[in-house]
């Protein structure tokens, strides 16, 4: 009777064991792969911020922000629309939730902005002000969503 409950208790130890190794595994290479991504966007991200905007030129265009004490203009825009996604014209579809893509400043009062939520996507045009109290208001002018 002891032997059978010690066989009983070695079985279900390397069952466990195996079972934890196989997890642990498995999360390791979930790790690593999600280390792959982050350095991607890093190295991605990087890039872009070097990009020239031939559209707007923070001292030129952004003249209005800078005097309201905002040094980087076009950072302070995409950021705010960034966080004011309730101004897509459309509803994230399939359990998506609805995100701003490429953001891309047309001037000091109108930008171009994609958005999707990976399955449904479309770009929008939207005119921006700045109010007396240094904050953003935003206007959908038109939008479209690829046939």
């Amino acid at each position: 009777m002891i032997k059978n409950i010690l066989h009983i208790i070695i079985f279900i130890f390397c069952t466990t064991s195996c079972t934890n190794q196989r997890g642990n595994e498995n999360l390791e290479s979930q790790i690593d792969l999600l280390t792959s991504n982050n350095d991607s966007l890093t190295k991605l991200l990087s890039h872009k911020k070097t990009e020239k905007n031939y559209w707007f030129e923070d001292e030129y265009d952004g003249s209005r922000f800078i005097e309201a004490g905002i040094s980087n203009p076009s950072t302070f825009i995409t950021y705010n629309l960034r966080n004011k996604t309730e101004l897509i014209p459309l509803k994230a579809t399939l359990g998506g939730t609805m995100r701003f893509g490429k953001i891309q400043l047309l001037s000091n009062e109108w930008l171009i902005a994609d958005f999707d939520d990976g399955h449904v996507l479309g770009k929008a045009i939207y005119q921006y002000r700045l109010t007396e109290n240094s904050e953003l208001q935003f206007e959908l002018l038109s939008f479209n969503v690829p046939e």
